[in-house]
């Protein structure tokens, strides 16, 4: 197994100091595409254990986002997102008042370690936020809340650095033709960014693709289903049960997020099922050993991810998706 951890540095000056990430050039990268790769996720990885919790599916801890990007071979993470109308801002925790301990405030502090990182680190693979609308949102107040939402996120991200829907639909009629019939952006046009997506079917779903049409004009995608003029991205969380589903996603070519666990628990052959049906973005409560916890997951021969075994090329290899060499931290 090839270790992940980074190996490379930046050039160095007359003084001995560190100027910047090395240089990189992947030869790969105008054939390899962003739906080619496999990743390690975290659930809910903002969670920190609240002091006192007796429940078990709330007893795991995450390191800082950028700790798990740098140190954990993480490259999804997971928000959810709880609007306070007194501060204007998305809070980020688990239930309020029972698990509400975090390890960043909220989604401009989150999304600020992460571009933090990125921009340390511009030869990684896109990263892939996944964000879950929590709370509810009045009715007739969800053009509001996607206009602050997505100021939030352009205030830390500016758009030259994100993964959009019209980065991928491009002059195509819809996004679902898009995704089928030319695919996902290569890895050249995507390395060193982010791509962020909505965990909703429900209203915000509807205001957020006008009217379930399209995601024109709007910063992160949203989970879809395969018929969707704006399908794209999928949540399919057991692997097991809805295996059969995942690969033929992957195979059509929508990204697909599943679990390796999920409430601090694994069925058996969970996680040998989420590896081998294709999906792109894996998520575990535990992405490095701790004690008391489940074996840790991770991806097979990664540095930190690895070639799709479904959608990837024949010559595809780790090194070809993400080179730690090519990593300052």
């Amino acid at each position: 197994m090839i270790a992940w951890i980074a190996l490379g540095c930046g050039s160095t000056t007359d003084e001995g100091e560190v100027s910047g990430p090395p240089d990189f050039d992947y030869p790969q990268d105008e054939i390899l595409r962003l739906d080619h790769l496999q990743m390690k996720a975290t659930h809910n990885s903002y969670h920190v254990e609240k002091e006192g919790n007796s429940l078990q599916p709330w007893r795991y801890t995450h390191a800082p986002l950028d700790v798990q990007l740098a140190e954990q071979g993480v490259r999804g993470l997971e928000l959810d997102l709880y609007y306070d109308t007194d501060t204007e801002s998305f809070g980020v925790f688990h239930v309020p008042l029972f698990d509400d301990v975090s390890n960043c405030p909220d989604l401009a502090a989150c999304l600020g370690r992460v571009a933090s990182w990125s921009s340390a680190n511009p030869a990684h693979h896109p990263i892939v936020v996944q964000l879950e609308i929590k709370g509810t949102i009045p009715p007739g107040q969800h053009d509001e809340y996607i206009t602050k939402l997505e100021a939030t996120i352009a205030s830390v991200l500016p758009r030259e650095r994100l993964v959009t829907p019209d980065d991928v639909r491009g002059d195509a009629p819809t996004l679902r033709e898009a995704v089928l019939e030319r695919g996902w952006p290569t890895l050249k046009e995507s390395r060193g960014k982010i791509l962020l997506f909505v965990d909703d079917t429900g209203s915000f779903q509807e205001a957020y693709t006008h009217s379930r049409t399209s995601l024109d004009g709007r910063l992160m995608f949203i989970d879809s289903s395969p018929d969707d003029p704006f399908a794209a991205v999928r949540v399919l969380n057991d692997p097991i049960a809805r295996r059969d589903e995942i690969e033929a996603s992957v195979r059509a070519g929508f990204l697909v997020r599943t679990r390796a666990d999920g409430d601090v628990e694994r069925q058996e052959g969970q996680i040998e099922a989420a590896l081998a049906s294709g999906a792109h973005i894996i998520s575990t409560d535990f992405p490095v050993a701790v004690e008391g916890g489940l074996d840790p997951f991770t991806i097979p021969d990664g540095t930190p991810s690895r070639c799709n075994p479904i959608s990837a090329p024949g010559e595809c290899t780790s090194e070809d998706v993400e080179n730690p060499a090519f990593m300052s931290n």
